[in-house]
C-alpha cells in the first residue's frame, strides 16, 4: 500500500523539480525515484478523500509518447487521459492524476514508438490493444498477471483495503490435480487442503477461471495466511479452469449447466474421495465469481441453494443475456438486466450473497446496488459493498478475503 507519509520531503523534492520543468542533476532524480515507491503520491490541498498521484517512465530510446493504461481511470475511450509528458532534454516521462485515496487498481505503461498511427494510440486503452504495456520498474509493490505473460502493476493508495494476504509466498497445504468432465467437456480441476487439523470442519470454496487464481493470482498461500491470521475459518480451494477464453464466455454468465454440475457431481465426489476431512455443511459452501463468474455466483444462490450457503459476486456481468446480442459498451442504467430479473423470478432464500462492485464501472454500479436491494425486498440474504476501482482483480483478490470473513458468523 502506498503510504504518503513515506519520505515527504523526498517526494516534493522530486515533485518540485517536475512543477519546474526543471532536473538539478538527472542522475540524482533517478536515483531518488528509484529509492522511494512510485508512483509519488501527496496530499490534497482542502481535499481529505484525495491524492495526487504522480507516475514515471525513463525512456531509454526516442519515443512518440508514453501511455499509462490505469484500469478504468485512463482505459476504455480515456486513452488521452494517460498519455504521459516528456520532459525536455531529459529522458523522464510524466503524468499526475488526482484520484479517491482508496483507490486499489492494476496498470501498466506502454512505450509508443515514433511513427505510430492515431488509430492504434487509440485502441490502447481497449481489450485488443496492438501495443504492448510493461511492470512499472520504479513500483516496488509486487505486481498482478492475470492471463499470458503481461505483468501489471498494482496500486493501492492509503485508504484502500489493506491486502496484508496477498504478499506471495508458499503454501503450506496440498494441491491435488486432476480432470474432471463438467457441463459435457473434460476439464482440469485443483484442489487445495490447507494444512490444518483434520479435526476441524472445513470449508470448501468453489473458484471459476481457475487458471487465474492458481496460475497467476497464488490463491493457496493468500488463503493460508487469512487462515494463519484468523480472518477466514479454515476453507478448502475447488479451482475450474477453463479451456480457452471462446469456451469460457459459453459456459459462465447466466448458464446453469456448471453449477447444476459442481452441486450435484463433483462436490459430493471431491468430498467422498477425502473421507479423512471433516467437511462443513452447506453454511461454509461458497462459489466465488467474478465478471462473468459473478453471474455464476448468483446462478449458484438461484439453482444450487441446497449446495451453497455462501455466493460472492463481484462485479457481476449485468448486461449479460443468454442469447449474447447484448454487450457492456452498450449497456446503459436504464437498460433492463436479464441477470436481476431471471435472479428475482426465483428469489434464493437461505443463502447469502455479497454482491461487490468496482466504484468506476460505469452502468454495473446501479445495476448492483438495484439488485442488492430487490433482493432484501424479496426476503433475501443480500450484503453489497463498493471499492474504490474498475474491474479488476487487483481488487476482486481482497474482496475474496472480505467475502469469506463472513463464514465466521
Amino acid at each position: 500500500m502506498l503510504n504518503m507519509q513515506q519520505h515527504p520531503s523526498a517526494i516534493a523534492r522530486l515533485r518540485s523539480q517536475l512543477a519546474a520543468g526543471h532536473i538539478a542533476n538527472l542522475s540524482d532524480f533517478w536515483r531518488d525515484a528509484e529509492s522511494l515507491n512510485v508512483p509519488l503520491v501527496t496530499p490534497v490541498d482542502g481535499a481529505k478523500d484525495e491524492r495526487d498521484v504522480t507516475f514515471l517512465w525513463r525512456a531509454r530510446h526516442p519515443l512518440q509518447g508514453v501511455y499509462l493504461r490505469l484500469n478504468r481511470v485512463t482505459d476504455k475511450e480515456h486513452v488521452a487521459k494517460g498519455m504521459m509528458t516528456a520532459l525536455p532534454a531529459t529522458d523522464i516521462w510524466t503524468l499526475t492524476l488526482r484520484l479517491p485515496a482508496s483507490y486499489c487498481g492494476s496498470y501498466s505503461l506502454v512505450e509508443i514508438p515514433p511513427g505510430t498511427p492515431a488509430e492504434t494510440i487509440a485502441q490502447s486503452g481497449g481489450r485488443f490493444a496492438t501495443l504492448v504495456g510493461h511492470a512499472d520498474p520504479l513500483n516496488k509493490t509486487p505486481g498482478i498477471n492475470v492471463r499470458g505473460s503481461t505483468q501489471e502493476s498494482v496500486m493501492a493508495l492509503d485508504k484502500a483495503p489493506a491486502q496484508s494476504e496477498w504478499r506471495g509466498g508458499s503454501p503450506s497445504g496440498q494441491l491435488l490435480t486432476s480432470a474432471r468432465t463438467l457441463a459435457g467437456e473434460s476439464r482440469r480441476v485443483r484442489l487445495y487442503l490447507p494444512d490444518v487439523d483434520v479435526s476441524q470442519p472445513l470449508g470448501l470454496v468453489v473458484l471459476p477461471d481457475g487458471e487465474t487464481w492458481f496460475d497467476h493470482l497464488g490463491v493457496c498461500a493468500a488463503i493460508d495466511a487469512a487462515i494463519n491470521n484468523g480472518r477466514i475459518v479454515p476453507v478448502a480451494v475447488l479451482g475450474i479452469d477453463n479451456i480457452d477464453e471462446h469456451e469460457r464466455t459459453a459456459i459462465l454468465g447466466g448458464r446453469s449447466e456448471l453449477i447444476k454440475d459442481i452441486a450435484d457431481q463433483l462436490l459430493p465426489t471431491i468430498r467422498a474421495e477425502h473421507p479423512q476431512r471433516r467437511w462443513a455443511d452447506r453454511s461454509r459452501t461458497v462459489l466465488a465469481g467474478q465478471s462473468l463468474g459473478g453471474v455464476s455466483a448468483l446462478m449458484a444462490a438461484r439453482y444450487a441453494p441446497e449446495t451453497f450457503g455462501l455466493a460472492l459476486s463481484h462485479s457481476p456481468s449485468m448486461w449479460w443475456t443468454p442469447e449474447g446480442a447484448s454487450r457492456p459498451n452498450v449497456f446503459s442504467e436504464t437498460d433492463t438486466s436479464w441477470v436481476s430479473e431471471h435472479l428475482l423470478s426465483a428469489p434464493p432464500q437461505g443463502v447469502r450473497i455479497r454482491l461487490c462492485v468496482g466504484s468506476l464501472e460505469g452502468s454495473t454500479v446501479p445495476h448492483v446496488q438495484r439488485l442488492h436491494q430487490q433482493l432484501l425486498t424479496a426476503g433475501g440474504d443480500s450484503h453489497c459493498a463498493m471499492y474504490t476501482g474498475g474491474h479488476d482483480y487487483a481488487w476482486w483478490r481482497g474482496a475474496l478475503i472480505d467475502g469469506l470473513g463472513l463464514l465466521q458468523g
